[in-house]
């Protein structure tokens, strides 16, 4: 059975050792620009730990590629963060000051004494703004991008021509299609193939240097879409076992994955010389991975608010078209055909609405257990 399904059976501990001793890995994007985000402490630990991987970190030139379109925007957003962060102040303190200012009287809140509370921090919190500005260290992080670059020259690989390139769109339409791993998550995508097709051209890059170096994988990505993992009840078990599958058939070789926080935990026993700071990274870490989630969710939620809001307003058309009120909307189709696509719209709308029941459950939930 194993050897007939190696994707379902999760890797023990000695197959982990052994894989560790020959693998080539390959860090993510989006592992590389922690290097930019993070303290001091947690970039020169992070760049240790890709210095003590040596000859065998290697990148594809897509992940590269992904690195330089990305990073000025993580550089420029740390820089923006000072000003942004003092406009949402101001904005929050002004909505505080108006509250206040209503209050025609209390029996027991001094307004004038609180209004002078709320400048006092805005100005406090200014200060500390302006101090960090001062301090930001765009020279360190210029040197570590400069160490960066010299440290994967010559580790990466070569440039996909253009009738390559041309001939994985056509494949990469008809993986998605059948939702074959990886990448179909990203179908949606209309910026490029780079933007639609950059996991499927990292994927067979990796495949391709398996084959010519006759050595195993192992993927390190903060990339933590069902295309890469197999996730059971909310669980990771490791990778689809669809890819271990086409690896192994097509590079003859293993194939691995790991987030980045669970990657540093098994680094740091394998490497002594990151071992003692690497607590503070993968605290700093975690901390960066759970505002991306935040941020994700808040983008999921307007998203499913502007769909249902469009499907409530066909809905009120549909209804005002069925009912002849005056000036309604027309819509093509006899009568029959208008109750269906109600009857379409009302269940999209109830899933919709059932679905972010859920979720604020599940929240609502997961908030409870980490207060206990």
């Amino acid at each position: 059975m194993r050897e007939k399904f190696p994707g379902w059976y999760p890797k023990r501990p000695e197959q982990i050792a052994k894989l560790w001793d020959t693998a080539i890995f390959v860090p993510d994007a989006n592992v590389l620009l922690h290097c930019l985000r993070h303290t001091t402490v947690v970039r020169d630990e992070l760049l240790r730990l890709f210095e003590a991987l040596g000859d065998a970190l290697w990148i594809p030139y897509q992940v590269g590629l992904e690195f330089q379109r990305n990073r000025l925007d993580v550089e420029f957003g740390a820089l923006d963060a000072y000003d942004t962060l003092i406009k949402d102040q101001e904005a929050n303190i002004d909505k505080a000051r108006d509250r206040l200012r209503q209050l025609r009287a209390h029996p027991t809140i001094d307004v004038q004494k609180e209004l002078a509370a709320l400048d006092m921090f805005l100005s406090d919190f200014k200060g500390r703004m302006e101090a960090a500005r001062g301090t930001h260290p765009s020279a360190e992080i210029d040197g570590l991008l400069e160490k960066l670059t010299k440290l994967l020259e010559n580790r990466i690989g070569d440039k996909w021509p253009a009738d390559k390139l041309v001939a994985l769109k056509k494949e990469g339409e008809d993986r998605y299609s059948k939702k074959i791993p990886p990448g179909y998550k990203d179908q949606k995508k209309e910026a490029g193939e780079y933007d639609k097709f950059g996991d499927l051209i990292i994927w067979k890059d990796m495949i391709s240097k398996a084959k010519a170096d006759k050595r195993p994988v192992i993927f390190i990505s903060d990339d933590v879409k069902e295309d890469w993992w197999w996730i059971h009840r909310g669980r990771k078990m490791g990778p689809r076992p669809e890819l271990i599958e086409e690896f192994r058939g097509e590079a003859g070789q293993d194939f691995h994955i790991y987030e980045f926080s669970q990657f540093l935990r098994f680094a740091a026993d394998r490497f002594p010389d990151i071992k003692p700071n690497v607590a503070k990274v993968e605290e700093s870490i975690l901390a960066d991975e759970e505002a991306r989630r935040r941020q994700d969710d808040a983008a999921a939620a307007q998203e499913r608010d502007a769909t249902l809001r469009s499907l409530e307003d066909e809905r009120d058309q549909l209804v005002s078209a069925l009912s002849g009120t005056p000036g309604g909307a027309s819509f093509p189709g006899d009568r029959a055909t208008m109750r269906a696509r109600l009857d379409e719209l009302n269940k999209e709308i109830q899933s919709i609405s059932e679905n972010t029941a859920r979720r604020s459950l599940a929240a609502e939930t997961q908030a409870d257990d980490g207060k206990r």
